[in-house]
């Protein structure tokens, strides 16, 4: 998976599962806040991601720092884009 299309898809799947929303509904906009992901969700998501990411050979980390600041789906798919 090296594609940025591939990489927000799977940024986009793993915001579904962990939070109950629709992908197709979730843009790069979408933030967080709005879709009630407190700080265990978005840790949760960070698993989801990493592990879709190494499933496919490619190694990110998201630590805990950084996942604090992500506002929005955009800037987590921007963060594994250039990781």
């Amino acid at each position: 998976m090296s594609t940025v299309t591939e990489l927000t898809a799977s940024v986009r799947a793993a915001v579904a599962l962990v939070c109950g929303a629709d992908p197709d509904q979730l843009s790069a906009g979408t933030t967080l806040e709005s879709l009630g992901a407190d700080s265990l969700a978005r840790v949760s998501i960070a698993d989801v991601v990493e592990a879709d990411l190494a499933a496919s050979g490619r190694v990110v980390r998201i630590d805990d720092a950084t996942l604090a600041r992500f506002a929005t789906l955009g800037e987590i798919d921007a963060y594994i884009a250039n990781a």
